[in-house]
């Protein structure tokens, strides 16, 4: 918990948060200024981080900028101390939590926490969005997007939902056309602002330009004929389920669990879940593009679930090994299994 003290501060020697991760559009600025200019005493306290000798606003950015075009040389502000930089960006989020939050903003404040060791209590789909890749050119069409639209609308949003589906995109292409296409297509609800599609309606947008996978060859695997207990995959229906995936491969264990297997990114989705699994065998498609499978017990001591993804490693020697170990910083969670030749 942090413990706030109200105060008189000079606006002039604030500094703004590190990173910031609001949206704020032109016509709340205006509104707030005409506010600060006949009724100050209506607006509210900012929040204030102390770090030092420095002063960083946590919370108020809009709201002391519009007393500073007011004219106004300060302002009452709540102060609570920082002991590091990282606990004014997290004081930051936690404070505009339920505000108009911009992803792409909340992406640079996570990696900003990461780097600092403080992005423990960062929700999981803001970290598991920050390790995906949106590239330069489409993040500066949505940042002039965003820009253009503060000034046009008085509310302005981007969900969460919509940059994740953006960078499910691989290519750079595909991700500028799905944001071309969303873009292009918003209309106003009404004139103070505009409504992104919830999610099946946005996938049903973007399918239109995914990667066309039914071109894709599918690869199918089964176990061997001596221990299938199974009924058979239905070869047609499996290859297509596999061609209209972002996936490469189905797999079907011995004990009936199907498991779907992108051999790019190694991550694995489940089709169907059985309570009997206990072993999952390994099959491979060539030493060029294996796939892999991994026994029940070690996906459960890893603690993998569907969707994540497994990083492989080839040590041959005990240099390696050792070049390996070295490269593992300090208090990084690690679970490792390591498989010896037969």
């Amino acid at each position: 918990m942090y413990k706030f003290d109200e105060e008189i501060v000079e606006i002039s020697k604030l500094k703004p948060c590190p990173v910031r991760v609001t949206l704020q559009t032109d016509k709340l600025l205006r509104d707030l200024v005409s506010v600060a200019r006949t009724r100050p005493e209506h607006i509210e306290p900012i929040s204030v981080a102390v770090l030092g000798d420095s002063m960083y606003i946590a919370n108020g950015h809009l709201r002391a900028r519009a007393l500073e075009e007011a004219g106004r040389n300060s302002t009452s502000a709540y102060l609570v101390t920082a002991k590091e930089i990282s606990d004014v960006v997290r004081l930051h989020i936690e404070l505009n939590r339920r505000g108009s939050i911009n992803p792409l903003k909340m992406i640079d404040a996570v990696r900003f926490l990461q780097k600092h060791n403080a992005a423990q209590s960062v929700p999981k789909r803001y970290l598991e969005l920050a390790e995906k890749n949106i590239y330069p050119k489409v993040r500066a069409r949505w940042d002039e997007f965003l820009a253009d639209a503060s000034k046009r609308y008085s509310s302005v949003e981007l969900p969460l939902h919509v940059v994740e589906r953006i960078a499910q995109f691989e290519s750079e292409k595909e991700q500028l056309t799905g944001t071309a296409v969303l873009t292009d297509s918003l209309l106003p609800v009404r004139e103070s602002k505009f409504v992104f599609p919830a999610p099946q309606d946005l996938e049903m947008i973007l399918r239109t330009i995914a990667p066309r996978y039914h071109e894709k060859k599918a690869t199918v695997f089964e176990p061997k004929e001596s221990e299938k207990g199974w009924p058979k995959i239905n070869r047609e229906e499996a290859e297509e389920l596999v061609r209209n995936t972002p996936h490469d491969s189905l797999v079907q264990c011995s004990c009936g669990k199907k498991l779907l297997l992108n051999t790019k990114t190694r991550q694995v989705s489940s089709v169907r879940d059985d309570a009997k699994n206990r072993c999952i065998r390994l099959e491979e498609e060539g030493q060029s593009e294996p796939v892999y499978a991994i026994p029940e017990g070690t996906v459960n001591f890893l603690g993998v679930e569907s969707g994540d993804s497994l990083r492989f490693l080839k040590i041959r020697s005990k240099k390696e090994l050792a070049k390996f170990a070295s490269s593992l910083k300090d208090g990084v969670p690690l679970r490792l299994v390591m498989i010896s030749p037969r």
